[in-house]
This record gives C-alpha cells, sequence and structure tokens, in this order.
C-alpha cells in the first residue's frame, strides 16, 4: 500500500511541476497584457484545439479553461495571434470598426519616422483601444518578455527552495574509470572526488557530467586523493556512436544496500541460495558490508580488493543493518554469462601514458598475440587472466606482440598491482576491452574463433527472450522475441554486446530460469544468415562483483540561511540557461548528437525519476526545465516569443510593422521548424527512431 502512494504521490508532484511551469509562464504574459490595459479574451492550461477541453469557466472578460490536450497552454489577447492561418484574420478583428476617429491628415501621411511616436498614435488610432496591437512598441515588449521573465524568476524560486529544503544527490566521487577513457589517459582513479570543475564548486555527479558538454577543448578538475591533492584537465571525448562527450568514469559506490526490498540485481538471484537472499532482504535497513573472508572493509574499493582476491570463488561476507543485527554468510561467485564464441583479438587502441607499457615502445596498432605463451586469447576475458596473474603474485608478463606489418616481437611489462576492473562500467558501445595492471587496451573484431563457424564475421546480434534493458532510451532495436543490435563493428563492438548487455538482460518473466538465446546473423559467402546459439554460465569468465545492488555516495546539499540559498539558486539558474546554449553549439559543431534531445514523454518520464529522488531533487530539476525553456523560448524563431521581439524590434527602430506577408510566410516557416522539431524528439522518446 505505501507503494502505491508512494507512486500516486510522485504522479501528482510530476502533473503539478509540469503544468506550474506553464502556468507562471502564461501568468506572466497575461498579467503584464491586463497591467497594459490589453484584453486577454482566453486563458487556457493544455490546448482546446476544436474546442475539445475538459473544463471551462468565463470571469470578467476572460475565459479560463483546461484544454484537452496537454501540450502547453496560451493566453489569448485581442489582436495578437500565433497561428499564422489566423494573423490576417486577428489583425482585421482588431482593427476598429472605421477610420473617422483617425488624426487629421494621418491617412496621407508618409511612413512614421523613428522615435517620432507616430507609430503608436496611429495604432491607437486604427486599432482597439484594448487590442495588444494598440499599444507601444515598449508594452507590447514587456507584454512578450514577461512569460520568460517569469519563468526565469521561477526558475530561481525553485533552485532556492530545494536548496532549502535539502537536495541528496551522487556525490561528484569516482568509483570506476574505463580504460582508455579520456579519464583513464589522464590519471584519474578510484576513489578520487572531484571538487571544483573549472574553478567553480562541484556539488554533485552530474556537475562532472554537464560541464562535458561544450567544453570540448579540455575541463579543469581539481580532485582531492587519499594521498593529496592535485589539478587535472580532461578532454572530453564523443565516438561516433556516442550522444554526447564523455571521459569515462562512473560513480563511486558505498558499502550500504541502495534498496530496502532488494539485495541482489535480478540477473544475479538465480545463483544464490534462496535462505541467503531471504536472510538478507529480512535485514535490509540500512544493511551494510562489514568484512570479506574476516578482513574488515571500510569503503567500495577495500571491499573489490579483498573480494577480488578470490573473484572466482566464493567468499564469507560480514553484514550489519541499522538495528546492529550482525550476519555472516558464503556469497557465491557471479559467472558471466556466455556462448562459448571466442572472437578474434583486436589491435591495441589505448596505452596508458607513464605505463611500462609506454616505457617498452608498445604503440597502437599492435596485437597481442600471446601473453606467458598462451596464444588462445579470448579478447573479453584477457582482463581477467591478468588480474588471475595478480592474484597469483606476478609481477610481469611475458608478451608477444604483431605490429602492423606482421612483424613479431617480445615484451617483457610490469604490471602494476591494480585489481580493479570495471567489467560492466561501458559508458559507450565503442568502449574497447582493458587492464589498468597492463597499461593497455584494445578491440575484439567481430570475427569468430572458435569450432563450425571459424572465419566468419558477424554482422548483427539478437538476444532471444530478453526484455528491453535500457528502457526509454532507444538504444538498440527491439521487438517481441528479443532485443537486436546491427552494424555490429561499425556502431556497437562485440565487447558492448556480450559483456554488458548479455549479462544485464532481464529473461522475460514468462519463460523458464536462463532461456536467452544469442541469434548470430553472419556473412557465408557474401550471403547473410543466421545461426541461434545457447546462452550458458562461463567457467572460467566472471562478474567482477557479487551483484549487490550498492547505492552510490551521495552528499546533502542543504543551506539554512535564505540569502545563500537566493544566490545559489540564482548561479543554478544561470548555470542552467547557459547549458543551453553550450547545449545548442554543441548541436550544431556536432559534437552533441542530435539524438540525444528528449520530448514531452522523455522530459515527464525524468520528472518521475526525479520525484521519487525527493522533493528537493525534483525542485533542481524543475529549475533546469523552467530556464530550459525560458532559453528556447526567446531563441529568434516565429511562433515563439522570441520571434515577436525580433518583430517588435525591427517596428520599434523602422517605426513600422513588417509586412503582413512576410510574418505571414516566416511564421509558418518557423511553425514547420517547430513541428518537425517536435516529431522528431517524440519519435526518439517512443523509440521509433533509434538513438543509434
Amino acid at each position: 500500500m505505501s507503494e502505491i502512494w508512494t507512486v500516486a504521490y510522485n504522479i501528482v508532484l510530476v502533473i503539478l511541476g509540469i503544468n506550474a511551469l506553464i502556468i507562471v509562464h502564461e501568468w506572466g504574459h497575461f498579467i503584464v497584457a491586463r497591467m497594459c490595459g490589453v484584453r486577454c479574451e482566453k486563458f487556457y492550461i493544455w490546448f482546446d484545439f476544436w474546442g475539445l477541453k475538459f473544463f471551462k469557466f468565463k470571469w470578467g472578460n476572460t475565459e479560463y479553461g483546461l484544454g484537452l490536450f496537454p501540450l502547453g497552454g496560451y493566453v489569448k489577447m485581442l489582436g495578437q495571434e500565433d497561428n499564422p492561418g489566423e494573423l490576417r484574420k486577428e489583425l482585421e478583428r482588431a482593427k476598429t470598426a472605421g477610420t473617422g476617429d483617425l488624426p487629421p491628415n494621418e491617412n496621407e501621411q508618409t511612413p512614421p519616422q523613428p522615435g517620432t511616436g507616430t507609430s503608436d498614435k496611429l495604432n491607437e488610432a486604427v486599432f482597439a483601444k484594448d487590442s495588444f496591437l494598440a499599444k507601444s512598441v515598449p508594452q507590447r515588449l514587456a507584454i512578450i518578455v514577461a512569460g520568460v521573465v517569469m519563468n526565469f524568476i521561477f526558475a530561481v524560486v525553485c533552485a532556492t527552495a530545494a536548496y532549502m529544503v535539502g537536495i541528496e544527490e551522487t556525490a561528484p566521487s569516482i568509483g570506476s574509470v574505463v580504460p582508455g577513457s579520456p579519464a583513464w589517459d589522464v590519471g584519474l582513479e578510484a576513489g578520487d572526488r572531484i571538487t571544483a570543475i573549472n574553478g567553480s564548486p562541484a556539488r554533485m555527479f552530474t556537475d562532472i557530467n554537464m560541464a562535458m558538454v561544450g567544453n570540448e577543448s579540455g575541463v579543469k578538475l581539481a580532485v582531492e586523493r587519499v594521498y593529496g591533492k592535485s589539478e587535472i584537465t580532461v578532454i572530453p571525448r564523443k565516438r561516433p556512436s556516442d550522444l554526447i562527450p564523455m571521459i569515462g568514469i562512473g560513480p563511486l559506490p558505498t558499502l550500504h544496500f541502495a534498496s530496502n526490498k532488494q539485495a541482489v540485481y535480478d540477473n544475479c538471484k538465480p545463483l544464490y541460495p534462496k535462505e541467503t537472499l531471504d536472510e538478507l532482504t529480512k535485514r535490509l535497513t540500512d544493511l551494510r558490508i562489514l568484512e570479506v573472508n574476516g578482513t574488515a572493509v571500510k569503503t567500495f574499493a577495500e571491499f573489490q580488493e579483498e573480494q577480488l582476491k578470490q573473484f572466482d570463488k566464493p567468499v564469507n561476507v560480514g553484514f550489519v543493518n541499522a538495528k546492529n543485527e550482525p550476519y555472516q554468510t558464503e556469497v557465491p561467485a557471479i559467472p558471466m554469462l556466455e556462448t562459448g564464441l571466442r572472437f578474434r583479438m583486436g589491435s591495441i587502441v589505448n596505452i596508458l601514458p607513464g605505463s611500462d607499457a609506454e616505457e617498452k615502445g608498445i604503440k597502437t596498432g599492435d596485437k597481442i598475440v600471446a601473453v606467458d605463451g598462451q596464444t588462445d586469447l579470448d579478447p573479453l576475458k584477457l582482463p581477467q587472466l591478468i588480474l588471475q596473474k595478480v592474484n597469483e603474485g606476478k609481477t610481469s608478463v611475458e608478451l608477444k606482440l604483431m605490429n602492423e606489418t606482421n612483424i613479431e616481437r617480445i615484451v617483457v611489462i610490469e604490471l602494476k598491482p591494480e585489481r580493479q576492473i570495471p567489467q560492466l562500467g561501458f559508458l559507450s558501445m565503442k568502449d574497447p576491452v582493458g587492464s589498468t595492471a597492463l597499461g593497455l587496451t584494445w578491440t575484439a573484431e567481430p570475427v569468430i574463433e572458435t569450432g563450425e563457424l571459424a572465419g566468419k564475421r558477424v554482422i548483427s546480434v539478437k538476444i532471444l527472450n530478453a526484455e528491453r534493458v535500457l528502457k526509454n532510451s532507444s538504444f538498440m532495436f527491439a521487438d517481441s522475441e528479443g532485443v537486436q543490435f546491427t552494424g555490429v563493428g561499425d556502431k556497437v563492438d562485440i565487447p558492448y554486446i556480450f559483456d554488458k548487455i548479455l549479462n544485464n538482460s532481464p529473461v522475460k518473466k514468462n519463460k523458464p530460469p536462463n532461456p536467452l538465446v544469442v541469434r548470430l546473423g553472419i556473412e557465408e559467402n557474401g550471403k547473410p544468415t543466421t545461426v541461434d546459439l545457447p546462452v550458458f554460465y562461463s567457467k572460467d569468465w566472471f562478474n567482477t562483483d557479487r551483484g549487490f545492488l550498492l547505492k552510490a555516495e551521495s552528499v546533502m546539499v542543504k543551506i539554512t540561511s535564505f540569502g545563500e540559498a537566493l544566490q545559489l539558486g540564482t548561479a543554478k539558474m544561470v548555470e542552467y540557461s547557459l547549458s543551453v546554449f553550450k547545449f545548442l553549439q554543441a548541436l550544431t559543431n556536432g559534437s552533441v548528437s542530435p539524438r540525444a534531445l528528449s520530448g514531452p514523454v522523455g522530459i515527464v518520464s525524468l520528472a518521475y525519476r526525479f520525484a521519487d529522488n525527493g522533493f528537493g531533487t525534483y525542485l533542481l530539476f524543475l529549475c533546469m526545465i523552467g530556464a530550459n525553456l525560458a532559453v528556447i523560448n526567446v531563441l529568434p524563431i516565429p511562433v515563439l516569443d522570441g520571434g515577436h521581439v525580433v518583430f517588435l524590434l525591427y517596428e520599434g527602430i523602422t517605426g513600422k510593422a513588417p509586412n503582413e506577408t512576410f510574418q505571414v510566410i516566416v511564421s509558418y516557416m518557423g511553425l514547420a521548424l517547430i513541428l518537425a522539431l517536435m516529431v522528431w524528439v517524440i519519435s526518439l522518446d517512443l523509440s521509433c527512431i533509434s538513438r543509434f
């Protein structure tokens, strides 16, 4: 019952918040129009196309109502029209019945001159006194920009309230670094805490991600570490299949379980004894990990270090909860799902700066042929082969390398005592496989190396009987049978499919345990064909954690002083507003994909997620949306407020309104642009268009 109330509460919050954005914008237009003496005939939340509405009532000269179509809202002023098809009709309707009240000889006047005030007098005479068009240019400008101003004020109010209520957000601490990523290249490590970004304080993890858009030349990070502080400049990177520039980091987990209802991920539950899951679930209130194999652990890094010493074996883990109830149990190793295929080892694509591999002259394009004499290398399993050697106490490995001209050489590489493998931390569909201990990353070619299919190139992969993994994101094509990837080796690489997606694919509920099947599309004699392969648990490839559903490190940002909260709220509004311009610039130069845009469905879905994370977090989300909508509304596009501002500025400078025909034409162009954009983003939201 409590869960139902929580869902209902979040839904109400979303409805109220999204509509508040509309109401304050339209109320800004409405109240300033009334102050200027303009007749406001209608004030509607949502649209009443074809007269369809939930209700209406009249108060004074204004009809108030709730339309049937939840796409925004509007104020209908006499003489002001956004629909280009109705523009001429509205201009005529706003005119007075005759021209007998024109000033003497004004019909024969030459066009009014700027600064003479003649245009305003003419407007007063030609148009009804309470029409929008009868008002002076400054008055009309005030009416038009009032909506945007109210959005900015609303954004400041929301952010100020959020800081006073308190915002629990993911801390700006690094939990994993993807091998080969920009963060890996500059030496960022798990456990690092980002304290400032380009000189501004970093309060939450999302601050880091936001800073990457529009800063392709580099972002300066102030980093706090166990052994001191440093400043690092990192250059974000966007691969062809990425939506936005990224640096390749994940947030830092804690030892506390994230949920009071679920202890481990769904795909790991079949590997746990039922009694263990039941006992963990009973103790989930503030349950946390205390020790591994008798060794006390205080941080997630320490937990990983201890459990990865026996990543392929069960370990004994001690827990304690809010009631100080201890519990100890054996936790199984978590084997990966695989098909038994081994893919061809690809080329080295990254070398860790300052590593022994760099010192020994290893180059990108080289290919690892053997490790300590072992030649049957699986590119996906090689990181764990290196981890096994670290666990055995080895300090070096012998690599046989082949360069691009097929010349082989032997190189002995010193190993870093590094056990962390962010195996499931791929942020991009083109991330390589790698090992920080080795200081190298490499690709896996979509060519099969073993069995009857040896030498065949994979062109598509479909995971049958799998639920969609990344909902509302269109990261892959999904149908009634499962999840499919096309463009293998081009748009998406083998590691992303077999390391991340296959091993995170929930099985459809009406299927028996582990019924996943992989359907390969391969090229054979120049023709495509398909092969179905069963999926099973590997005997020599393991997940790098135990499947625990752990909470990320969080920070509570709460300001008790209203003045300080207002200052921070204003700064946050400005930051969100400027981020729109950065995003638009990044769209034009290609550093952000247009497929990263979200429409109303995506915004509402995101709003629900923020509402579920707490009221303060939700208020900050409304600040972001309010500031973004305000900036978008002032873009110089006809039918938007910014388009009206351009027309009014033209009138103020020249002393005459733009030609009606010209206004109609450009308004139709603006409307077409807006409608095309809406179709695009809604198609992305509904997965009619893939985001990749």
